[in-house]
């Protein structure tokens, strides 16, 4: 403003510029800063840094050892697809799992002893099952077995998998070993065939039915087919609308009029106060025509859900496993007596002599026959 007013009068203004340098650092400050944080360290390591070490040092020698320490296994992430099963090892004359087939092939009593416990063991799991109580009654019994025992050449097959290793002094590529039963089981999920053979059945069923009924719809089928949705609906209004009335010679009976069925025969009658109302008497339209409609959607795919629920029964198995090493296997028949039929097993064990007992998660048990101690003919008399 000054200037403005100088130049509005007509002085001279004269400008100058002005450069303002930073003052250099000299190296006096710099050794005062580096000896005062010194001194600074020096005083706080002594004062609070020492007796807090000397304090975690005691802490520690008094605690008791563990002598029994593990060392923490290093983290595993495996790749996707890289699980491969390996070859079976043959057993060799050396090996402890060959010289225990050798004690067991020496002792019969032993070998007779795990015969009976399978054969026991297929008897209480027949005997628990629901389906089975209601086929062939209550009361299994044992009636005689056939089993074999074999000792394996190989032992059996293991999987292992590659993936990344990390531990708190490396990282590494490296292979596993993994579980058989995972290994199936994760096969199983990712490939479920007995759910896609049920699905098969349970759309294959659907669409024969639909099909016999468009084609009775356009002439092309004269058979009788399976009822539509159309005639169930029908069928089920007609229930809720009450019992038809029969006619008599001189036209239809009036309602308050009962049929007569003979000399000395006793009248149907009514009871008083409900006359012809239906059993959904006081509903609306709308809910009768809701209940009739889900009956019906019921009723249509009843077919193919039981087609489902028989495929899912017939081709589902549960994930199979490999027995442990060194397992002597016991297969054959075994075949029960029961109030109402014969049944007859296919068993299959390992047996593992380290533990003296059967493996459950390699064990199979499936029905082969049931014979009927009472049969009639199918056709009738």
């Amino acid at each position: 403003m000054r200037m403005e007013s100088r130049r509005q009068q007509g002085q001279i203004a004269q400008v100058q510029s002005v450069r303002f340098v930073k003052p250099r650092t000299r190296i006096k400050t710099i050794a005062t800063y580096c000896i005062v944080g010194y001194v600074c360290w020096n005083v706080y390591s002594r004062v609070i840094l020492d007796p807090l070490d000397r304090a975690v040092v005691e802490t520690l020698d008094s605690l008791p050892e563990e002598e029994d320490e593990e060392e923490e296994k290093p983290f595993f992430i495996p790749f996707p697809g890289t699980t491969r099963q390996l070859k079976p090892v043959p057993y060799k004359g050396s090996d402890p799992e060959w010289q225990e087939f050798i004690k067991f092939s020496k002792d019969q009593k032993l070998a007779q002893k795990v015969r009976e416990e399978l054969a026991d063991f297929v008897q209480q799991v027949a005997s628990k099952h629901p389906l089975l109580k209601i086929r062939c009654g209550t009361g299994f019994k044992l009636r005689r077995f056939w089993l074999d025992v074999d000792f394996p050449q190989h032992a059996p097959p293991q999987f292992e998998r590659s993936g990344i290793e990390i531990s708190d002094e490396y990282i590494a590529i490296a292979k596993q070993p993994v579980d058989s039963l995972v290994v199936f089981r994760i096969r199983q999920a990712l490939w479920p065939t007995a759910l896609f053979q049920s699905t098969w059945s349970f759309l294959k069923v659907m669409v024969n039915d639909d099909a016999k009924y468009i084609a009775q719809k356009l002439g092309f089928k004269p058979t009788k087919p399976p009822p539509s949705i159309e005639q169930i609906v029908t069928k089920h209004q007609q229930m809720f609308k009450g019992p038809p009335q029969l006619p008599t010679k001189d036209g239809p009976s009036p309602t308050t009029q009962p049929p007569v069925l003979g000399d000395g025969a006793q009248t149907i009658t009514s009871p008083p106060g409900r006359g012809d109302k239906s059993p959904l008497a006081g509903q609306k339209p709308e809910e009768v025509d809701i209940g009739s409609a889900g009956m019906a959607l019921h009723a249509h795919f009843f077919r193919p859900i039981m087609a489902f629920k028989a495929k899912l029964a017939q081709t589902w198995r549960p994930a199979p496993n490999f027995p442990p090493r060194g397992s002597i296997l016991i297969s054959g028949l075994v075949e029960l007596d029961t109030p109402k039929a014969w049944l007859v097993f296919d068993v299959k064990a390992a047996w593992d002599p380290k533990t003296r007992t059967y493996d459950p998660r390699s064990m199979h048990v499936q029905l082969r026959r049931m014979q009927l101690k009472k049969q009639g003919p199918v056709g009738g008399r």
